[in-house]
C-alpha cells in the first residue's frame, strides 16, 4: 500500500468473532491495507444477526417454499454518517430493503401504531445478508475455536476479541428465549410486530412480513423479555417454547391456527444490562483489543461502530 510515495508497511492482525462487530474492524484494517484473519468458532458468519432456514422439514399440503426465521436481529436502524455510508451501498446493491410492515406497541390494554417515520431495515433473503455483504473479501476461517486471545500473538502483532464476554464486574450479559413458529393458516394479527408490555414475551413479528421472504407460508418469531429469560435460563427448551407459544395465543384474540413447526434457540449472551457506551476497550500496554454490541450500544449500528472503534485503536506501523 502507498501513501504518495511512501511505503506503508503492513500489518498482521487477527480478529475473533465473525459478527457484525468482527466483521467491521476486519474491514476497516484490510481498508488500510493489512493482512487480517478473522476466526469463527461457528460454521457462518453473522453472529446474532442469523437466520435459520429449514432445509428438511415436510411442509402441510398447499403450502411450498422455503422456511426460514430471523431468529435473532430483527432489522437495523441508521443513524451514524459512517453507517448510512455501508447501508446506502446495501440498498443500492439490494443486500437490504425497507420494512414497511405495521408495527405496533402493545401496554396490556391495547395496541397503537408505532412510529411510522422511522426507517426500519432488513437483510435480504434474511438478516445474515448482511454478515455475508461485510465477509465479501476477507479471510473468514470458519469452525476455527480460539481458547484464549493470548494463543495466536505469537503469529499475529495485535487481536480483537469481538465476542459476547462473560459476565464481568464492567457489564451484565442477559439472556433471550426465541421461539420459532410456522403456521398452516394465516395467524389473524392486524399487524406484522408488536412491542409487548406485561407479557413473558417483549417482541413478535410475522417474520414473512419482511421483504424477500416467503410470504406463502406465515413464520413468526417471538422473542421472551429479557427478565423472563434470566428467570427461566435454564428450564427445558420444551418448556420454555409451550408457555412462550401460550403467551403469543393469549395477544391474538382469535387465537393461533395448528403450528406446523416450533423450536426454540437461547441466546445466551444476547444484550448488555447496560452496555458500556465505549467504543472499544485496551488496556494500555496490551496487544488484545475488546469491541462489540456490548461495548458501544446494542443496535447493529452500535456493532458495526464499536468494530470501528477497535480497528482505530490499532496505529499503522
Amino acid at each position: 500500500m502507498r501513501t504518495g510515495c511512501v511505503q506503508v508497511p503492513k500489518g498482521k492482525f487477527a480478529v475473533i468473532g465473525a459478527g457484525v462487530s468482527g466483521l467491521a474492524a476486519a474491514r476497516a484494517l484490510r481498508d488500510r491495507g493489512h493482512d487480517v484473519a478473522v476466526f469463527e468458532r461457528a460454521s457462518h458468519v453473522g453472529g446474532r444477526v442469523g437466520t435459520r432456514v429449514l432445509t428438511s422439514i415436510e411442509l402441510p399440503k398447499g403450502l411450498s417454499g422455503e422456511v426460514a426465521f430471523d431468529h435473532g436481529a430483527q432489522y437495523f436502524t441508521v443513524r451514524d454518517p459512517r453507517f448510512s455510508e455501508l447501508a446506502a451501498e446495501w440498498e443500492r446493491d439490494r443486500i437490504i430493503a425497507k420494512w414497511t410492515g405495521r408495527i405496533v406497541s402493545f401496554d396490556g390494554e391495547g395496541w397503537e401504531d408505532v412510529d411510522a417515520g422511522t426507517n426500519r431495515y432488513v437483510g435480504i433473503p434474511g438478516m445474515n445478508a448482511i454478515a455475508r455483504a461485510m465477509a465479501v473479501g476477507l479471510d473468514v476461517r470458519l469452525g476455527e475455536r480460539i481458547e484464549s486471545p493470548e494463543s495466536i500473538l505469537q503469529s499475529f502483532d495485535r487481536v480483537i476479541v469481538a465476542t459476547p464476554p462473560a459476565n464481568t464486574a464492567a457489564v451484565s450479559m442477559k439472556p433471550c428465549w426465541t421461539v420459532m413458529a410456522a403456521f398452516a393458516e394465516r395467524v389473524t394479527a392486524r399487524f406484522d410486530a408488536a412491542f409487548v408490555n406485561g407479557s413473558a414475551l417483549s417482541w413478535i413479528a410475522r417474520n414473512s412480513s419482511k421483504p424477500k421472504r416467503n410470504w406463502q407460508i406465515d413464520t413468526w418469531v417471538l422473542h421472551a423479555s429479557t427478565a423472563w429469560s434470566q428467570a427461566h435460563l435454564d428450564d427445558q427448551a420444551d418448556d420454555v417454547g409451550a408457555f412462550l407459544m401460550e403467551a403469543f395465543e393469549d395477544l391474538i384474540p382469535a387465537g393461533l391456527p395448528r403450528a406446523f413447526y416450533a423450536t426454540v434457540h437461547r441466546w445466551r449472551y444476547a444484550t448488555a444490562d447496560p452496555p458500556l457506551a465505549v467504543g472499544a476497550l485496551q488496556h494500555p500496554g496490551s496487544k488484545i483489543i475488546l469491541c462489540g454490541d456490548w461495548c458501544k450500544g446494542s443496535r447493529i449500528e452500535d456493532a458495526f461502530l464499536s468494530g470501528v472503534a477497535a480497528a482505530t485503536l490499532i496505529p499503522d506501523p
